[in-house]
């Protein structure tokens, strides 16, 4: 049982089913729904690829990400983060995303992959036997 159906839960829930387990997912919203967060890492390549969620995110209108840049507190901006300057590998590249579309297209996922999903399900209490 997997409690929560954001990119954590999508993604914990896929790879146990992978692994054979029959995985059951509760989430209280219904998707799409809208969440903050949106300005993925490079590293976060890997985590797709094991995912198979590459090629559904290159083929995504999501904006592609190549650098990342920083304001001080005093509005002083910094020298643009180039991520092919200090990995060069496809994984420099990384996408922009709207959470709404970014959740459902990982909660569609884990169904791709057996997961079974509950929406709108409030989960209230868990209780451990044995």
């Amino acid at each position: 049982m997997v409690i929560g159906g954001g990119p954590a839960g999508s993604t914990v829930s896929t790879l146990i089913a992978e692994q054979g387990y029959r995985v059951q997912l509760f989430e209280r919203e219904h998707f799409p729904r809208f969440h903050i967060g949106e300005s993925l890492i490079p590293e976060t390549y890997w985590v797709l690829r094991r995912l198979n969620m590459l090629d559904k995110m290159k083929k995504s209108a999501f904006v592609k990400k190549y650098s990342v840049q920083f304001i001080n507190q005093h509005g002083k901006l910094s020298e643009p983060f180039y991520f092919m300057d200090h990995k060069p590998h496809e994984c420099s590249q990384t996408w922009q995303v709207l959470r709404s579309e970014f959740d459902q297209l990982m909660l569609n996922n884990a169904r791709e992959h057996g997961v079974d999903v509950h929406e709108g399900v409030r989960v209230l209490e868990v209780l451990f036997d044995g």
